[in-house]
């Protein structure tokens, strides 16, 4: 009776092992998606899981300067304000992509928001830094060789959140670029208990210390650019630009034939 009962389990047990779906499934890990894989219960049936990657080689590191605060240096204290302050300025860095691959970064820029030692209540946090519109960026490619265009990042995230502000389209070519990031900027200090900070730093002289850092971020799937509004990374080379041919060299011009030469009158006058 127990072998009977054993059979029967491991009868079951088989029904439930074929029964289960057969899963597909794609993407690639670490990017919202899950690798491709796939699975069976086939007799002779081989599993497989596929996963993109990728190898860079590079001449020289990428590197970017310190960023540089471009909001006003000093404000005239005015009267007892009640709401909260808003200052418009901007940050701005340049990265140096020495690498030659051209393989694409991203930079995002945070802030530890700002503090005054006269009011440690009142401290100025990173969230009151908004982005003020698409950042800008200045694409110099050095030498005669292509590098990738760089573009500005919206956002609508305040820079407690480090968002990506700038990013470089990776293409299939081999050049050195620089790229001059200006990031624009809306400070909005809020008003309000407990540390009233908009109030203290509109009707007190006080200095207000604080940082900004620039991540720059390489290696990343080239496809994934694309969410930047970069466009489809191309992986054959990409075709010299078609020099135009010279214009056809205009032909002489003919030379007019010599006027025929009028005979000497005769002797006898005719």
């Amino acid at each position: 009776m127990r072998r009977v009962a054993l059979r029967v389990l491991i009868l079951a047990a088989a029904l439930v092992t074929l029964a289960v779906p057969v899963f597909h499934m794609t993407g690639a890990p670490g990017f919202s998606a899950i690798p491709i894989a796939s699975a069976c219960s086939n007799v002779g049936c081989v599993i497989t899981a596929t996963n993109p990657a990728q190898i860079e080689t590079f001449v020289s590191p990428i590197s970017v300067t310190s960023p540089a605060f471009q909001f006003p240096v000093e404000r005239a204290t005015s009267a007892q304000v009640t709401s909260a302050l808003s200052l418009k300025g901007a940050v701005g860095f340049t990265v140096y992509d020495l690498r030659g691959n051209n393989q694409g970064w991203v930079a995002s820029l945070t802030s530890s928001g700002f503090s005054s030692s006269l009011f440690p209540l009142s401290t100025i946090p990173a969230s009151a830094l908004t982005l003020d519109g698409t950042p800008s960026v200045t694409t110099t490619c050095l030498g005669p060789m292509a590098c990738g265009k760089g573009l500005g990042v919206a956002s609508t995230t305040d820079l407690s959140t480090m968002p990506s502000v700038a990013v470089e389209c990776p293409i299939e070519a081999i050049g050195e670029g620089v790229y001059a990031v200006s990031v624009p900027l809306l400070l909005t200090i809020p008003n309000g208990p407990p540390g009233f900070q908009a109030e203290k730093f509109a009707s007190y002289p006080a200095s207000w210390f604080g940082t900004f850092t620039v991540n720059v971020m390489e290696g990343q799937p080239v496809a994934s650019f694309t969410a930047f509004s970069c466009p489809p990374f191309s992986t054959t080379t990409a075709a010299p630009s078609s020099t135009a041919a010279p214009s056809s060299t205009a032909a002489p011009s003919s030379t007019a034939n010599p006027s025929s030469t009028a005979d000497p009158p005769s002797d006898d006058g005719s």
